[in-house]
């Protein structure tokens, strides 16, 4: 299950950045699934995704932003089926986890894990994107529940008792006759034959082993309800569990670069299980936030010293020299001042009746002018109005020292007479076109990610006194050791330049030479240089290696967050990587969007560096307010909704579906005056609907295509652009909703049954 160059960047999603050291292990992740998925498609095995990542599918489309593990749930039967053939199914470094095989992996789940141990290897690394960390899928078992609470509870009671027996076991903690008693009841009680003096590893396997029988010894047709048994029907009693039809039939939802199968009445699961599932919550105690850190601190201190990273040291709170001699400005300069000592030059020859001479030393100027003229029309555009006045200048100039130079050769002229006041112009117009003239660079890593320089970029384009350009980057797949590893046809898509708007003056980053340039001001909105773990942008646009040449950079982020706080401690974590960067560290300014951000960004570089520079860090970060990018509606204009219909209301709703949803076409189609209505259907696809219910999805298409309703599409990175472009959302849960309301835009989940 591969994934694309794109996945990896840096992404704010319903407020929370993710950087991409987190897209690494959501990569890594989706891996493993596609394994598991390829073994359940070939022996017909169901599973489903289950808790965070079904909250994912349905609430977001993939996972939750700041969440990074994935679980999937299946059933006894299924289950058994996948054990049967996993092991030999798997890829060869592939093991799977569980109480037989693990140590100290006593839990009644397994988990599926890409290796048997962190991998720094070359080739490995080059072949799953940089991440040497373990990383697994979790699988949850449902069994069928007794219809009576009380034989539930009694079951449970067991399943608990011989948990508790083996715990003794595996901690050593027991009284030898007290355990010989416990032993000798259950031996009783399933004909088992246990006894103390098994080795102690042995006995707590086969203990779990007979625990996980008394779960599964409920057949489906003698039950109504299904659950996970231990912990949660054992924790909360058999109300924890669900209607067995919840999990007879399965659609599959988009889960990031792939797709998830999901109970058809995802809605309903959901909500048993959290409620509102549209509230937000990002701080939960599931496991520790990300996976793999865990991994990287044990690695570090087996090692003795820390992992190579990006790290602090005192030089990088100096300035530095600049070189300035290359530029653009310093060139026209030191042209003018040669072809003035040219004509100085010409004029002495001429006193002296050196003719030929002063013609050639007038020569040698034309050709100093035309060379300036292509230079500053090569770096800075034809088209560029500044240019077009130096230029204008430079060619007068030529003409009258071709003039003078013919006029020197003519026997009848041997004089020099229009060359010094056509310079004194050039002087003026290089002086008022260049020198004086701001050129400022903007350098977004991406089509979308221009946005973040929009507000700012609008107001300077409409100054007289600045040149303009933007240079696109393409963002870089490299290996671990900073080699690039993509072809030169993919890192030419890679700048996105055909995605930008047409009217910017875009430049090849190939073409532009920033030691020519020396622009005044550059703003950069990639934090990381050469430290993300898998993209990189190419190297002379390194932060610290155009600080050289820049007059002063500024660091902007490419979008607005969520505000947080100390306590969202997801949020905290991810500053590591994107703010204790070289983008921000070497940056002159560094622009965020308030007052508590800016604490943030503060107490990160703090971190980073010691407590010692937080002065340092307090002058160069401030506030810029960023303007919500949401079009404002005018005067008149009609009200932008979104109609969201969930292929879960299928079965949800069967009865009634497509007779309310022909209401309420109808009922926005009677307020067209002042309504717009799209339909988003989740999942997109007719396919995935025929899943739920093949006849229904019938009529609900036919129904729409009748109607003539515009019908929009969203991956989960485009949900924030339609929040952007309508005012307001109605209808089934889908990953719109939380994209609404992170816009603070009016949302209603539709209630079909009214």
């Amino acid at each position: 299950m591969g994934v694309n160059t794109d996945f990896f960047r840096d992404e704010v999603r319903n407020g929370f950045y993710i950087p991409a050291a987190i897209k690494q292990a959501w990569a890594a992740t989706l891996e493993v699934l596609g394994e598991i998925d390829k073994i359940c498609t070939k022996h017909n095995i169901t599973y489903f995704a289950d808790w965070g990542t079904l909250l994912g599918a349905v609430r977001h489309g993939g996972f939750v932003p700041w969440d990074d593990d994935l679980d999937i749930g299946m059933k006894r039967d299924d289950y058994e089926r996948f054990r049967a053939v996993a092991d030999a199914e798997l890829p060869e470094n592939y093991v799977i986890h569980d109480y037989e095989r693990k140590d100290d992996h006593w839990e009644f789940l397994i988990r599926v894990v890409n290796n048997s141990k962190i991998c720094f290897d070359e080739k490995y690394l080059r072949e799953h994107n940089n991440f040497p960390w373990l990383a697994g899928v979790d699988i949850f078992i449902k069994d069928y529940l007794y219809s009576s609470a009380d034989e539930e509870e009694e079951r449970d009671k067991e399943v608990m008792k011989l948990y508790a027996v083996a715990q003794l076991v595996i901690e050593e903690k027991y009284n030898r006759a007290a355990l010989i008693g416990e032993l000798n009841e259950i031996n009783r009680r399933y004909g088992s034959s246990f006894s103390i003096d098994e080795p102690h590893y042995a006995l707590a396997v086969s203990l779990y082993r007979l625990a996980e029988q008394q779960m599964a010894r409920v057949p489906k047709e003698k039950s109504n309800r299904i659950g996970q048994i231990f912990p949660w029907i054992i924790k909360r009693g058999s109300d924890a569990g669900e209607d067995k039809i919840l999990y007879e039939k399965f659609i599959r939802l988009p889960f990031e670069n792939t797709t998830i199968p999901v109970p058809v009445s995802f809605n309903k699961v959901l909500k048993k299980r959290y409620g509102n599932y549209y509230e937000i919550k990002k701080v939960w105690t599931g496991h520790d936030y990300p996976f793999f850190e865990g991994q990287k601190k044990e690695m570090e201190k087996l090692l003795g010293a820390s992992i190579p990273g990006f790290n602090f040291e005192k030089e990088m709170l100096n300035s530095i020299d600049k070189d300035y001699s290359g530029s653009i400005r310093s060139i026209s300069t030191e042209c003018v001042r040669m072809i003035k000592k040219l004509l100085v030059d010409a004029g002495c020859a001429a006193e002296n009746e050196n003719y030929e001479n002063a013609a050639q030393k007038l020569t040698e100027a034309q050709q100093l002018a035309i060379d300036l003229g292509t230079l500053l029309e090569q770096k800075k555009g034809e088209k560029n109005i500044h240019v077009k006045n130096v230029v204008h200048e430079l060619e007068k100039l030529c003409d009258a020292l071709w003039r003078d130079a013919n006029n020197l050769l003519d026997p009848n002229g041997k004089k020099i007479e229009s060359t010094l006041e056509a310079l004194t112009d050039v002087e003026d117009a290089i002086e008022e076109n260049v020198i004086q003239i701001k050129e400022i660079l903007y350098l977004p890593i991406g089509a979308e990610e221009w946005n973040g320089f929009r507000e700012i970029y609008d107001l300077e384009s409409q100054r007289n006194d600045v040149d303009i350009f933007v240079v696109p980057l393409p963002l870089l797949k490299k290996d671990y050791f900073g080699n690039i590893i993509m072809s030169p046809e993919d890192i030419d898509k890679a700048a996105q330049g055909d995605l930008y708007e047409k009217n910017l003056n875009l430049a090849d980053w190939r073409e532009y030479d920033i030691s020519t340039h020396c622009p005044d001001v550059v703003y950069i909105q990639s934090p990381y240089d050469e430290t993300n773990p898998c993209l990189t942008v190419p190297p002379f646009f390194h932060t610290k290696a155009i600080r050289k040449y820049a007059g002063e950079i500024i660091y902007i982020p490419f979008k607005k967050t969520e505000e947080f706080a100390d306590e969202d401690k997801n949020d905290i974590y991810n500053m590591k990587h994107y703010v204790a960067a070289p983008g921000v560290v070497y940056a002159d300014r560094v622009l965020v969007q308030s007052e508590n951000i800016r604490e943030k960004y503060i107490t990160c570089l703090e971190n980073f560096s010691g407590s010692e520079a937080r002065e340092y860090w307090e002058q160069k970060v401030s506030i810029k307010a960023l303007q919500n990018s949401a079009e404002t509606r005018k005067r008149g204009e009609k009200r932008k909704i979104i109609f969201g219909i969930g292929a879960n209301e299928l079965s949800e709703h069967p009865d009634i579906f497509v007779r309310a949803v022909e209401q309420r076409i109808n009922t926005f189609a009677e307020n067209s005056d002042h309504i717009d209505m799209a339909i988003y259907l989740y999942p997109n696809e007719k396919e995935k609907w025929m899943e739920s219910d093949g006849k229904l999805s019938d009529e609900i298409f036919s129904l729409i295509k009748k109607a003539g309703v515009k019908i929009v599409s969203a991956c989960s990175k485009d949900s924030e652009i339609l929040s952007q472009k309508y005012d307001a959302y109605y209808g089934s849960p889908t990953p719109l909703v939380p994209a609404f309301f992170t816009q603070k835009k009016p949302v209603m989940i539709a209630d079909f049954e009214v």
